[in-house]
């Protein structure tokens, strides 16, 4: 792996040896003189140690590139002198804050910084130009891309892509807006992956947070983060940037439901309770439910009840929104059977077979619970030998098509 990352760096550096070189010998011909400059060592923010080659491939491809275009170099000796004295780890020179407290006292008028972190394969590059005397933001280049081949592509594009932004005629300019340094988003979701806008992957949860790579987003500015985590619809949220330190709590997610188990009740059939399942085919989208109704007729003047048993099976989905909607309208239909005999022996038992037309529920969606209202229109088949029902609506009320039901269900 040693053998393998020195050769890439080399093979790289070579690469970029001639390009960084035409791009200097244009600058020099315009530059009125070079800006003594700070190069600070890439810091590794990832999580695991993994991948430690590219901290030396980005830093030499940095301080190569930008002492062929005519920048004046200071010595890591006297800069790593001043850090030392200051109490400022090297780990620490990826922020603007410790970066300005070295640079300045060294004798620079730019520091240039740069960080990196690898997650799950996919490489977060940040380089970034300030002005030492001034502390304001003069450029900056951000950069995402997979790990492979192509990466040192990615890394040698983002060096030579800061160098023409910095002015090196007259002084650095100087940005006014203030920008917001640090964000951390904090969300239950363990383990989520974050992406951000058209950087693509930030970064994941861990422990309860994300600490954001440190782009100078504008005081005031919006960013889009779209959130990711196995078994759990994504979800995407626009952020108001307010303050310069940011501690942003994230909605939580909508855990895919593949199963719900109902528990229901209809208006006009007092005396029983349903029960139902559904298995969803994409989940919280479209289903298909066995459901059972018992429910007891009885009249309370004497000791003759009569019993059903309402067997049927539903085809379903919602319409017009999606898993994190709180209001969902949802629409089945299917065929069924009630099955009805008597309190007293040797009384046949009836079958009659119905379609259940369709069925339009109202729901509140909740994260791991559903309450509903729904209206269903069953309609009686009139076929078979022994049925009670002719060809018709069926309806709880004894009149119209409708039955009213009211249910609770849990997702799993």
């Amino acid at each position: 792996m040693k053998y393998r990352g020195t050769t890439l760096i080399a093979v790289t550096c070579g690469l970029l040896f001639l390009s960084a070189a035409m791009l200097g010998a244009q600058v020099k011909n315009d530059r009125t003189k070079p800006y003594k400059t700070c190069v600070f060592p890439t810091v590794d923010l990832s999580t695991t140690e993994d991948n430690p080659e590219y901290q030396q491939i980005i830093s030499d491809q940095l301080h190569e590139e930008l002492k062929i275009a005519g920048f004046d170099i200071i010595p890591r000796e006297k800069w790593d002198a001043i850090r030392k004295q200051q109490g400022i780890r090297p780990a620490q020179l990826y922020r603007a804050d410790s970066a300005l407290k070295v640079a300045e006292p060294a004798g620079a008028e730019l520091a240039i910084v740069s960080f990196y972190s690898i997650e799950d394969r996919q490489l977060v590059l940040e380089i970034k130009c300030y002005d030492a005397v001034q502390g304001a933001l003069v450029a900056g280049v951000f950069k995402t891309a997979r790990v492979n081949l192509s990466v040192y592509n990615v890394i040698a594009g983002a060096v030579s892509e800061l160098i023409p932004e910095i002015r090196l005629i007259g002084p650095p300019p100087r940005i006014e807006s203030p920008v917001v340094e640090r964000i951390a988003l904090v969300s239950e979701d363990e383990d989520m992956a974050i992406y951000l806008g058209e950087e693509g992957y930030i970064g994941r949860i861990s422990g309860g947070k994300l600490l954001l790579p440190p782009i100078p987003f504008a005081l005031g500015s919006e960013i889009t983060v779209e959130k990711r985590k196995e078994d759990y619809h994504p979800g995407v949220e626009t952020l108001k940037l307010k303050e310069p330190e940011m501690l942003i709590k994230l909605k939580p997610l909508r855990k895919k439901a593949h199963t719900a188990t109902e528990l229901n009740w209809s208006i006009g059939q007092l005396l029983g309770f349903g029960l139902a399942q559904r298995f969803y085919l994409k989940p919280d989208s479209s289903y298909l439910a066995a459901e059972h109704y018992f429910y007891v007729q009885h009249n309370f003047s004497d000791s003759k009840p009569v019993f059903h048993h309402d067997l049927r099976i539903l085809f379903g989905g919602y319409l017009f929104s999606g898993p994190h909607a709180t209001l969902r309208l949802n629409v089945s239909t299917g065929f069924g059977m009630i099955v009805t005999y008597f309190w007293l022996k040797g009384q046949p038992v009836y079958g009659d077979y119905y379609w259940d037309v369709v069925n339009s529920s109202f729901e509140v969606n909740f994260r791991r619970f559903i309450l509903y209202i729904r209206s269903e229109q069953k309609y009686a088949l009139g076929i078979g030998s022994d049925h009670i029902f002719e060809r018709g609506w069926i309806s709880a009320f004894g009149e119209g098509p409708s039955t009213i039901t009211f249910g609770v269900a849990r997702k799993w």
